[in-house]
């Protein structure tokens, strides 16, 4: 439930609660100066990168790139949102959260149809070990789940009855409405309650904390419908769950990767054969909200659905959430007819995680190969379709490196020439290359000024000095930034007032990014106008060469195929760009 809360309440909160203290229950830190220092708890390191400076309540690591303040660490190290991180830390800080009589009533509705779902997943998962219920003990064991794992994630059976769970529920004392808001109990035509669940096995859902918000159904035969979930209500919504993430998030927070399923005994069994950074799906389309869900605790996902063409469907239309969420995406295919469940059962973890490592593709390679593999012939109007289809994902690669890779890749797919497919790729020019994300790439155009890059730096000197701000966008703009959270941020700030209250925004890019700068405005010391002078200058450098290398790729290509006009005119704009750099001019 999203509440707002004002900047005041928010930094009251703060200024009771040490980082220092939350960050030291994770990792150990060392003091260094003013700042401490630790292993990052976000990604694996053996050189300590992160920092903590407790008079501004920030965090920083210059690993990985996660940053922010206290509440967005809470937000990362637990997997909450920002509502929930502020009434997390507003309970150790003491500080009450005016709640209307609204939220009041609210909180308590929730809080009893949580105590509903949970005592139901007891009492069907003591059906389910009852003696009395042996076929659904059988069937469990017969899909190959050991006694643990059925502990684990609460496994259970809803009794061949009317109102088995009902009774059960209003025997413990629970009310009627409470029990039918949860879901678990329809009114029939003679306005009869009955249990939702009749002799299937039950999955509790829970949510990222263990709470019990919904159910999933499985009959043990052939009938009808196969699964049957609990209807959404005011705790559960399955567009922002995901089955097993209680259980998976520690291991994927640690291994940086989700491997995500669509079944709940896919998952189990993923969990149970020891591979822990499983999720599921909850029988519907992935949604946006999963994908924000998933970023929380990782930066790569290896999707593993169906290879029928309802599974391989929804399989690009998930990667497709999930770039936009900036997630690394991958994909694994199973052989015909194989779910992960079934191959785990023939060959085991070791064989599976060779598997993965061996056939896993990224998504742009999926896409090609599935365009390719509905074509019924190869000819022009096959060709052309799947270039248009794909030149979008190439012009959005982040370096020329994989552009080259897949250009190559394409047009020995499509029996073309190299420089056809790199031109009809091209056509929306490529002025620019994009520039990696990953600030520690060794392919990045940003130039290493002291511990910062050269924009870092400028960036910096902007924030300090509105003056050096209007030097800079009057001479070399703005568009020198190649980072994309960068260019975020400075659309949205102009002096350094403005970047301390993004630092406390929700966002958790935005929030990371600005904790950054505030790293570097902390250290850089005041930058005279000789020094700003030379970084201009190398900025202007620096976007000289980059277009320089561009035009020398096109122009190997052009060399290829014998346009000699084309190859005289690149000669011309190359030889413009050297004279520029020599002279040291702004372009």
């Amino acid at each position: 439930m999203k509440r707002y809360y004002n900047e005041q309440l928010l930094n009251d909160i703060s200024q009771r609660i040490d980082i220092v203290d939350i960050v030291s229950e994770t990792i150990k830190l060392t003091r260094k100066g003013n700042r401490y220092w630790g292993l990052c708890p976000f990604h694996e390191e053996k050189t300590s990168s992160f920092s903590v400076t407790p008079d501004k309540n920030l965090f920083y690591c210059f690993g990985c790139h996660a940053g922010g303040n206290i509440f967005t660490y809470i937000m990362k190290r637990d997997g909450l949102d920002f509502t929930e991180a502020v009434e997390m830390l507003a309970g150790r800080a003491g500080v009450t959260l005016e709640l209307s009589n609204r939220n009041r009533k609210e909180d308590g509705t929730r809080k009893r149809v949580l105590e509903v779902n949970q005592a139901a997943a007891q009492f069907f998962n003591q059906m389910l070990l009852s003696s009395q219920n042996k076929l659904a003990i059988d069937y469990i064991k017969g899909r190959g789940i050991n006694l643990d794992t059925i502990s684990q994630f609460q496994l259970g059976y809803a009794l061949d009855s009317w109102n088995a769970l009902e009774e059960y529920l209003l025997k413990k004392g629970y009310a009627q409405q409470y029990i039918k808001m949860s879901g678990l109990i329809k009114r029939s035509s003679n306005d009869r309650y009955y249990d939702l669940f009749r002799k299937r096995i039950v999955f509790p859902i829970g949510s990222y904390d263990g709470k019990v918000v919904g159910f999933g159904g499985r009959v043990m035969d052939d009938s009808l419908p196969k699964y049957l979930n609990t209807p959404e209500t005011d705790i559960y919504s399955k567009r922002k769950h995901l089955y097993g993430l209680h259980q998976a998030r520690e291991t994927i927070r640690k291994e940086n990767q989700v491997l995500l399923v669509e079944g709940y005994m896919d998952c189990i069994k993923m969990h149970q054969n020891g591979i822990k950074n499983c999720v599921a799906t909850l029988g519907t389309a992935f949604t946006i909200e999963q994908g924000v869900l998933l970023r929380r605790y990782a930066e790569a996902v290896i999707i593993i659905y169906d290879g029928d063409e309802a599974g391989q469907r929804e399989t690009v239309r998930t990667a497709q959430v999930l770039q936009e969420q900036d997630l690394k995406v991958e994909i694994l295919t199973l052989p015909s007819g194989k779910d992960p469940d079934d191959y785990l059962e023939l060959y085991g973890k070791e064989e599976f995680l060779r598997y993965i490592q061996n056939n896993k593709i990224t998504y742009l390679e999926f896409k090609i190969n599935k365009y390719i593999n509905q074509a019924k012939e190869m000819n022009f109007e096959a060709q052309k379709t799947i270039i248009n289809a794909v030149k979008g994902d190439i012009n959005a690669l982040q370096s020329e490196i994989e552009v080259d890779y897949y250009i190559k890749n394409l047009a020995q797919k499509l029996r073309l020439e190299q420089g056809l497919v790199y031109r009809e790729v091209s056509s929306k020019k490529r002025d620019v290359l994009p520039i990696s994300k990953n600030k520690s790439s060794k392919d990045r155009d940003n130039i290493e000024y002291g511990n910062y890059s050269l924009e870092e730096k400028i960036l910096a000197a902007m924030l300090k000095d509105p003056g050096v701000y209007a030097r800079i966008q009057n001479t070399i703009g703005i568009d020198f930034i190649s980072d994309p959270g960068y260019r975020e941020l400075i659309s949205q700030c102009t002096h350094r007032g403005q970047l301390k209250q993004l630092v406390q925004v929700e966002d958790e890019k935005i929030s990371s990014t600005a904790a950054r700068l505030e790293f570097i405005l902390e250290d850089i010391e005041e930058i005279d106008n000789v020094s700003i002078d030379n970084l201009i200058r190398q900025v202007a450098m620096t976007k000289a060469k980059r277009r320089q290398r561009i035009l020398y790729h096109k122009l190997d290509i052009l060399k290829t195929e014998g346009d000699f006009n084309s190859i005289m005119k690149f000669i011309l704009e190359i030889d413009t760009i050297l004279n520029e750099t020599r002279e040291g001019g702004y372009r």
